[in-house]
């Protein structure tokens, strides 16, 4: 016969020293990372919940859909990208601007590679299910605004090369802020993604 008597009977429902909003944020956290890895169609509930430590039941408490998650995420990461682009409007020149944009928004300061994991994932959705998009807190159409303003800004400020096209310039820094931000969410050390964002 084995013996059970260490097993502690466990109440139904949630634990009584858990909380909710802390339980929300590592949701958001985890499903954040494994869009970023593996995009909206492959993120299932059921692997924010295991990399959670939840069931995928409580997972589905919290959230009902996962376009619903996705939603979420792309709100928190596109609040970073206002940040960024409210600290690089300061900036006094094209390139401090993206530059500073980049560090705030994109490189998120070195310390977590799953922020520009993600908008490099929701730049691709954006273009393969635009349903699925952000509304007014649209990531992707965030940046590449921003970049056509800021461009459009140093333009008229004189800033630019006599001849330099300005649609062209925006079309190339989106191509490379889109580039560095695929070069930082592939880069695992915390001291290469700092080199890759200066």
């Amino acid at each position: 016969m084995t013996d059970t008597s260490w097993v502690v009977a466990r109440r139904r429902g949630r634990p009584r020293a858990s909380d909710a909003a802390l339980t929300r944020e590592r949701i958001l956290e985890c499903a954040r990372e494994i869009f970023a890895e593996v995009g909206y169609d492959a993120t299932t509930f059921h692997a924010v919940a295991t990399r959670a430590g939840l069931t995928r039941p409580a997972v589905n408490n919290y959230f009902a859909s996962k376009s619903l998650l996705y939603g979420e995420v792309m709100c928190r990461v596109s609040n970073r990208v206002l940040e960024g682009i409210h600290l690089a409007s300061a900036a006094p020149t094209l390139g401090e601007q993206i530059t500073s944009f980049v560090e705030v928004a994109v490189a998120s300061r070195g310390d977590d590679p799953s922020v520009a994991g993600f908008l490099v994932q929701a730049a691709l959705e954006a273009r393969r299910k635009p349903e699925i998009g952000g509304g007014d807190y649209d990531a992707v159409a965030l940046i590449e605004q921003f970049i056509r303003d800021a461009v459009a800004a140093a333009d008229q400020r004189g800033e630019l090369a006599a001849g330099l096209d300005p649609g062209v310039l925006a079309d190339t820094l989106v191509a490379v802020v889109w580039g560095m931000a695929f070069r930082i969410s592939g880069t695992a050390a915390p001291d290469g993604r700092r080199a890759a964002a200066d």
